[in-house]
């Protein structure tokens, strides 16, 4: 079966190959409007807890278009893409501390704040039919995408009580996300706060690193492959140059459940409640470009 299939691709390339009138090669280049498309938290009242707003990025990269017709024509490009979103969370949560005499770690609940803008950068390769009118061109197909580089900046806030009734004074904390390269439990090298909590000593980190309080693991949050649908227009100013809108809907689930943790409610101090949620990239390019 897989090799009917290899016969079959070869064969189809080489019919396009052999029809196509043309190939010309070209570049693009351009901003992103890109955000999160998934899921929300909900609090037991109803409310949504999370939010995700749209960020900027952007994106450059060559293109090569095979011409059937005067008006037909098979695109692939090579971009390399900055896709994300801005994470918002403001609700009930909590906050593990584990006391710097070797205690055991305990839990304490309240309300946490947090904003961070997540910028993943992606080698895109998507592949369109297209269809030029006059000055105007539509196209249509698939992209896949590799991830290449994946960090967030932000802050958080959280002020609460333990469970034995000691109020937690607000602590406001610098995200400093690398999500290829943060060790777990990040965050204990940095400069702390330095608090006393139902009678114990402990420590906040001041910065925090991606997997702070996590379990080791060999997976990182958001995954390597991103398969979407890719459409748009563009309007040629003269024979090459060209002005271009494109919508890019990812297909598939971009982060890991094991590292996709709740920031609601946990189990216990080791133990996360992890979310099966289907979070996808949703990206709009403005373009410029010149095809040859």
């Amino acid at each position: 079966m897989l090799r009917f299939s290899l016969v079959f691709a070869l064969a189809l390339l080489s019919t396009i190959m052999l029809n196509a009138q043309e190939f010309s090669g070209g570049f693009r280049a351009g901003l992103n409007f890109t955000t999160f498309n998934g899921p929300l938290d909900m609090g037991a009242d109803g409310a949504e807890l999370e939010a995700f707003e749209y960020s900027n990025g952007f994106h450059v990269g060559a293109m090569g278009t095979l011409r059937f017709t005067d008006i037909f024509g098979l695109r692939a490009e090579l971009l390399y893409s900055q896709k994300g979103g801005v994470y918002n969370y403001n609700g009930d949560s909590y906050w593990i501390f584990t006391p710097t005499n070797g205690s055991e770690s305990f839990v304490a609940t309240g309300n946490r704040e947090t904003t961070l803008e997540v910028t993943n950068s992606y080698i895109d390769i998507p592949v369109m039919g297209v269809a030029r009118f006059n000055k105007f061109e539509i196209s249509a197909g698939m992209s896949l995408g590799f991830l290449v580089a994946s960090r967030a900046a932000g802050e958080t806030r959280f002020a609460g009580a333990s469970s034995q009734g000691d109020i937690i004074t607000p602590f406001l904390l610098a995200l400093d996300y690398n999500y290829f390269n943060d060790p777990f439990q990040q965050g204990e090298s940095t400069p702390v706060f330095r608090r006393d909590i139902d009678n114990q000593p402990v420590e906040i980190p001041q910065t925090l690193g991606a997997y702070y309080q996590e379990e080791a693991s060999d997976e990182n949050l958001y995954k390597t492959l991103d398969l979407g649908l890719v459409g748009g227009v563009s309007y040629y100013l003269n024979r090459g140059l060209f002005l271009g809108l494109r919508l890019n809907y990812g297909l598939s689930d971009i982060t890991n459940t094991s590292r996709d943790i709740s920031r609601q409610v946990v189990n216990s101090p080791s133990e996360f409640v992890t979310r099966d949620d289907n979070d996808r990239n949703l990206n709009i390019q403005v373009s410029v470009g010149f095809s040859l």
